[in-house]
């Protein structure tokens, strides 16, 4: 058995920060994108409110297990995170020396990665027409045929973000209220095509995104 180390106080206290901080922050954000398509495209924001709708007539109410009964709300978050991921790229430190598996390349220890996130989500190799958005890339049948790998808005592995299902849990109430008690449509102030704000630490629009609201 490899013994493991006990988190610290501070590490506790650092990761529960991240938890909150970057929870909000990734929620709020794929919430924004995935309101600004569905705005464009009153067929799939009709089918999400529809899945909405469905599991409160199933669950009586929005519950816990109501929120876990949307699958198609899922797909929608999902498709706002591949076309616009929080963070644009990954890094990552090499632990131990390490060859790639067919070439001559090998990855030196200490060496800084750099995972082109946008780039992986913009791939037609595995997105293609990657600026549709098409939620129904993220049915279980498509996710099935590809790489997991190339879908990363929380990152991967044993460093994959620790509030990934706080994250997208988020996601999925806000979008649950809002798709069930309002309507969604452009604004003359919505930018079309979005313009990426340069100077932000996630995929921010500059200038805001602007969409008009209407109680249903």
């Amino acid at each position: 058995n490899v013994p493991t180390e006990a988190l610290t106080v501070e590490e506790v206290a650092a990761q529960a920060f991240v938890f909150f901080l970057a929870g909000f922050e990734t929620s709020s954000t794929a919430m924004s994108y995935c309101l600004y398509e569905l705005a464009q495209r009153a067929d799939l924001q009709n089918k999400a409110r529809k899945c909405v709708l469905d599991a409160i007539k199933k669950h009586g109410s929005l519950t816990y297990e109501a929120m876990q009964d949307m699958q198609y709300i899922d797909q929608c978050i999902n498709e706002s995170l591949r076309k616009y991921p929080p963070a644009s790229n990954l890094t990552r430190t090499v632990s131990k020396d390490y060859k790639l598996p067919n070439s001559n390349v090998v990855l030196q220890q200490g060496s800084t990665l750099i995972v082109p996130v946008y780039a992986l989500h913009h791939d037609a190799e595995y997105y293609p027409n990657p600026e549709k958005y098409d939620p129904d890339r993220f049915t279980p049948e498509e996710m099935a045929k590809r790489n997991p790998y190339c879908f990363l808005p929380f990152g991967e592995g044993p460093r994959i973000y620790i509030g990934l299902r706080f994250g997208m849990m988020q996601a999925r109430v806000g979008l649950a209220y809002l798709l069930r008690d309002f309507s969604f449509t452009l604004s003359s102030q919505t930018p079309v095509p979005l313009k990426i704000s340069p100077r932000s630490p996630v995929l921010t629009s500059e200038g805001g995104l602007w969409l008009k609201v209407e109680k249903l």
